[in-house]
């Protein structure tokens, strides 16, 4: 029984720290793309901060342009994509909910 506690205490704090670095990386990008810049180097930011979390292809699948909104909802709110902000915090929410 303790195994299976820490095991969730363990996740839990996996996936808040998860959300946190999205919204960090988030919050980084979008402060860049207030910058004066050239489409292309903007669409470049967002496509990078996409191929470091490996969402690129999920997000082509989703979306047929590459979008700052876009992106940012895909990566806030969207329930499909796990490494949403949402989902990370619903999976922290359900291990907290076990232990």
């Amino acid at each position: 029984m303790l195994s299976r506690t820490a095991d969730h205490l363990f996740w839990m704090a996996r996936y808040v720290e998860r959300a946190e670095n999205t919204a960090r990386m988030l919050d980084v990008n979008l402060s860049t793309s207030l910058l004066p810049q050239s489409v292309e180097a903007s669409e470049s930011g967002w496509r990078a901060m996409l191929s470091i979390s490996e969402l690129t292809e999920d997000y082509d699948a989703r979306y047929p342009l590459l979008s700052a909104r876009d992106v940012v909802d895909f990566m806030v709110r969207d329930p499909t994509n796990p490494s949403s902000i949402y989902s990370c915090l619903q999976a922290a929410r359900e291990n907290a909910r076990a232990v």
